[in-house]
């Protein structure tokens, strides 16, 4: 249970907060760029892969923002539209992340590809740019991200995608059935496949979780009623 912090000062012996996350903290001396190049014949066959898979999942892509430049791994995002009991719902998912298997600490329960996976009301440029930079992040890395850590937007925290107080963003299993057990269906080189929720909080639910832990922002989240699209003008649940 991780929180990363780019601007932040490296320190040799792991940082834990009080609720037992341990806190990985990037400088920008040590930032690693996403490597140029072209992806091999063994992408090309998880793009493939992939491909069927969201067809089967979530039908044919309104929209593909495909990754200009060339950059390894490459990451598109991909725009699903479903219709649910509050009208249509714009799904953004991530492909390509997957390609490459992120550095997971051995011992560590945790899939070594996921994709990410957004709902909101209609897709936006920056929900794109975001999720396509945080494809790249554990890859740049050689790092890994998972459940229930948390990514805040700098240091401090910027406001993200048009709220004035989401500023961080909180990796969950998806909420939503359907999109739960991609595993099942997407396996690559061996291994399942996993989709990550990307929900956004606020400064100070992300303290909650750092000094109390994950189950209490679950619990703060069910508490609330957190619906799983996108809401820009949610207030702080803390």
């Amino acid at each position: 249970m991780s929180i990363f912090d780019r601007f932040g000062k490296a320190k040799a012996h792991p940082e834990t907060s009080a609720g037992g996350s341990i806190v990985h903290r990037y400088s920008d001396a040590k930032w690693v760029s996403t490597p140029a190049g072209f992806s091999g014949e063994q992408a090309a066959a998880f793009a493939k892969a992939r491909a069927e898979v969201y067809q089967q999942r979530f039908g044919e892509a309104k929209i593909v923002s495909h990754e200009i430049i060339p950059l390894i791994p490459h990451i598109d995002v991909m725009e699903y539209s479903r219709t649910g009991k509050d009208g249509q719902v714009c799904v953004l998912v991530t492909s390509g992340m997957s390609d490459l298997a992120m550095n997971v600490p051995a011992k560590t329960e945790a899939p070594r590809r996921v994709e990410l996976i957004f709902y909101c009301t209609e897709p936006n440029q920056e929900f794109i740019d975001t999720m396509r930079w945080l494809a790249h992040f554990p890859h740049d890395q050689k790092t890994w991200i998972g459940a229930f850590h948390t990514i805040p937007n700098g240091n401090p925290p910027a406001p993200l995608w048009g709220s004035p107080i989401l500023d961080t963003i909180f990796l969950l299993p998806p909420i939503v059935k359907k999109d739960a057990n991609l595993q099942d269906d997407l396996i690559l080189d061996g291994d399942g496949v996993e989709f990550l929720w990307i929900v956004p909080l606020t400064t100070a639910e992300c303290n909650l979780k750092l000094a109390k832990g994950s189950d209490a922002i679950l619990d703060l989240l069910q508490e609330n009623r957190h619906p799983h699209v996108f809401d820009p003008n949610r207030k702080s649940y803390v």
